[in-house]
């Protein structure tokens, strides 16, 4: 068994124990001691870590009345020796201001709405507690966060002590009921909450320093809050702060302007946008028009494109070659894409007029081979890709050779 030293002061760090096990978890070197400061995995909250005779702890995990502590590697001293424990104090304190946060915010969530605590979870940025409420709206949560920084601000002081029996329990009128039997370790924050929990917490609700709620969400028929608190929402505050001030600084604008300057850069932008679409629209139907009027291979009135794309992707070849084909009824484009974001693969379109009776469907499977690719499509328009990028020409010149056996059946 061994005795939690956590329980009677969260603020302990570092203690002298006596060895009584020494162990492997998963191949991993691990002791029992008598007593400790190590907090293990439980209620949400995460394990501590730290050192035992300078070697470090790395996890340390509750198998009934012992607390496992797994190492990184094994420790000298043998069974009955005593150690010295050490455990990091700055993640310890950050874990005690989460976890009295969430008794706070717990607390103020049912007292305000009923809202009961589903679950609650310590994370590494966050913390996210699921509440038994359907929805809860922007106005709700700023009364939350002001209900629980009142109580921070007012620095009441915290207790915890051991109850034992249903009656003591219920004397007590517990923000809920724990399922466990026998002693149950009781958090009291001043007139305000009271909670069965085997955590480390802060002796005052000033020391949390601050609770910020930054998302919610709704999970089911739950809501699922993520927030931070004291350290957390301080390093939360500062970078926010710095971006606000930044961007304040580059647009030469106050940071209370910011919402409406961004306002309207997103309508300039918007605006902007639709200008250079058209813009886009009018370049590409001329450069179409361009190239049906200096393409030089016709054949009984039919005008061919024939062209190896290299500056341009996929998709403006696709909308270019498809105006080509809606300006004139007499045009085929025979073409090939170098596309630099396919890296060293080739792409190659054939197109007609839907008033022709080419079926480029067919012709570009041939054509593929070329490219070592496959590929299809409709009669009037189809692509292939392939790997073999110097195959491109191979594949246009089959295709201009070939084209008028290739006809719709």
């Amino acid at each position: 068994m061994t005795k939690r030293l956590y329980h009677q002061d969260s603020y302990l760090k570092e203690f002298k124990a006596k060895v009584l096990k020494k162990i492997k978890i998963d191949n991993q070197p691990a002791v029992v001691l008598d007593e400790t400061v190590f907090y293990p995995t439980s209620g949400g909250q995460p394990y501590d870590v730290g050192v035992i005779q300078d070697v470090p702890v790395v996890e340390v995990v509750e198998e009934g009345d012992e607390i496992i502590h797994i190492l990184k590697e094994e420790l000298k001293e043998e069974i009955n020796s005593e150690v010295i424990g050490k455990i990091d104090w700055e993640r310890r304190f950050d874990h005690m201001q989460q976890h009295l946060g969430q008794h706070i915010l717990s607390g103020a969530l049912i007292e305000i709405y009923g809202a009961e605590t589903v679950s609650f979870h310590l994370g590494e940025k966050v913390c996210t507690l699921d509440i038994a409420k359907e929805k809860i709206t922007e106005e709700e949560v700023k009364k939350t966060e002001e209900c629980t920084n009142e109580i921070i601000f007012n620095n009441r002081p915290v207790k915890c002590y051991f109850l034992e029996g249903e009656e003591e329990l219920k004397r007590l009128n517990l923000r809920k009921m724990p399922d466990r039997k026998g002693k149950i370790r009781i958090i009291e924050v001043e007139n305000f909450d009271l909670s069965a929990c085997g955590g480390t917490h802060c002796r005052t609700t000033g020391e949390v320093g601050l609770i910020k709620i930054t998302k919610w969400e709704k999970r089911g028929e739950k809501i699922r809050l993520e927030f931070i608190c004291g350290w957390r929402a301080w390093g939360d505050y500062f970078w926010k702060n710095e971006l606000i001030k930044n961007i304040s600084n580059k647009l030469t604008i106050k940071d209370s302007e910011l919402g409406e300057a961004i306002d309207r850069m997103l309508q300039e932008q918007k605006e902007i946008r639709k200008e250079l679409k058209e813009f886009k629209e009018k370049l590409q139907e001329y450069e179409a028009r361009n190239l049906i009027n200096e393409s030089s291979l016709v054949d009984d009135g039919i005008k061919i494109i024939k062209k190896v794309f290299e500056e341009k992707n996929f998709q403006e070849v696709m909308g270019l070659v498809q105006k080509m084909i809606n300006l004139d009824d007499s045009v085929v484009v025979l073409t090939g894409i170098k596309d630099k974001e396919e890296g060293e693969g080739a792409k190659i379109l054939f197109a007609c007029s839907r008033a022709l009776n080419y079926d480029m469907n067919r012709l570009i499977r041939e054509a593929g081979k070329f490219i070592e690719g496959r590929g299809g499509g409709a009669p009037n328009i189809a692509q292939a890709g392939g790997k073999r990028a110097e195959g491109i020409h191979e594949a246009l010149d089959f295709a201009l050779t070939n084209l008028k056996d290739f006809v719709k059946k």
